[in-house]
């Protein structure tokens, strides 16, 4: 019996024992930076400077919203008598029945306001909710596909005979190379030549094309050369749609409105991972799993064209005017760079014709 233990726990190419531990490290280290981030995200890092000045216009028009509604009560209470005017004074009232009824009547306001401002959100927003949320599901069927799958997705590259060490190597390889891929997006997204829109763009097709050719040339091409275009659709993933899937919802909606469409965009994009994680279990042959990434791929490039504008170059103010005058009932009336064709995504154009 104790023989086969140790053959199970232990083999020509590895150590179970030691393989545990190593995710164990790897975790603890996973562990350690997400600390360091919220520590440094509660210490160091401020509200930016958009959302400050928004809560305070907002502040301001709640403190005078309550103002006129004191002033309308003190001018009910100066009204005649209270038997002429059936006007119980408020000294009979009881104080607890007062406080219920009127917390009553502002969280019926409250809600009545939220649910205008969904209403008008959907209205002039809703393409792009739609946009950000689609192709960050589409991506995610990608991305989640290839990482709850790579080892098949590097066996189908390098071989069946290859060893754990050859895979495990290729896998750090194209970890170091979508690193790069990220860094490299940081240094290019803000460039008004290029921007959010252009580079998911170039990334979902560049991505795609190369998923395209690994699942319908993978009996005709090298493991080397296939490995290659694999790492390719790695940098290109992280340097593109990785990128800007999450970075795009956080600048396209007003800032009051800007956490839900974003957690909405969010929950669709891991909708997409768990699509990915049971599509993927089907797929047949090694190809299909290349042409279903790809094919995802195009089909978000081909929504992110259709609904997502780029605002790479917009002041970010110009959105919340917009928003503050829909909010007003005088949408009509604003006429600044957020209405701008160059700032509108390609079916809020056709709607505006």
């Amino acid at each position: 019996d104790d023989n086969n233990n140790n053959n199970y726990y232990t083999n020509q190419y590895h150590n179970q024992i030691t393989l545990l531990y190593i995710w164990r490290i790897i975790y603890a280290i996973g562990l350690a930076i997400l600390i360091y981030v919220l520590v440094s995200r509660i210490r160091h890092l401020n509200e930016s400077e958009v959302w400050t000045q928004d809560r305070l216009r907002r502040d301001e028009e709640e403190l005078e919203r309550q103002q006129q509604r004191q002033q309308k009560q003190g001018g009910r209470l100066e009204e005649g008598d209270g038997d002429a005017a059936g006007f119980v004074p408020p000294s009979i009232v009881p104080q607890d029945v007062k406080v219920k009824e009127e917390n009553k009547r502002q969280q019926l306001q409250h809600e009545q306001q939220q649910q205008s401002e969904s209403q008008l959100l959907f209205k002039y927003y809703g393409i792009r909710l739609f946009g950000t949320s689609i192709t960050w599901l589409l991506w995610d069927i990608a991305f989640y596909g290839n990482k709850l799958f790579q080892s098949t997705f590097l066996l189908a590259l390098t071989g069946e005979n290859a060893t754990l060490t050859q895979i495990s190597g290729a896998s750090a390889i194209n970890a170091f190379v979508a690193l790069l891929g990220y860094y490299a997006a940081a240094l290019i997204v803000d460039k008004p030549t290029i921007g959010r829109l252009r580079l998911q763009q170039t990334g979902f097709v560049i991505t795609g094309t190369l998923f395209l050719i690994c699942g319908f040339l993978s009996e005709h091409l090298s493991s080397t050369t296939l490995v290659i275009i694999y790492l390719g659709s790695s940098f290109f993933g992280q340097c593109g749609p990785n990128c800007t899937t999450f970075l795009i919802p956080a600048e396209v909606f007003p800032t009051e409105m800007r956490t839900v469409c974003h957690g909405i965009s969010a929950s669709a994009g891991k909708l997409g991972a768990l699509i990915a994680s049971i599509l993927f279990t089907f797929a047949k042959t090694d190809n299909a799993l290349f042409l279903i990434s790809g094919s995802t791929s195009f089909a978000a490039a081909i929504f992110t064209f259709l609904t997502i504008p780029d605002l790479t170059t917009l002041d970010l103010y110009e959105i919340d005017k917009q928003w503050r005058m829909i909010l007003n009932g005088s949408e009509y009336e604003y006429d600044g760079a957020a209405v701008d064709p160059r700032h509108l995504s390609y079916l809020e154009r056709r709607k505006k014709r």
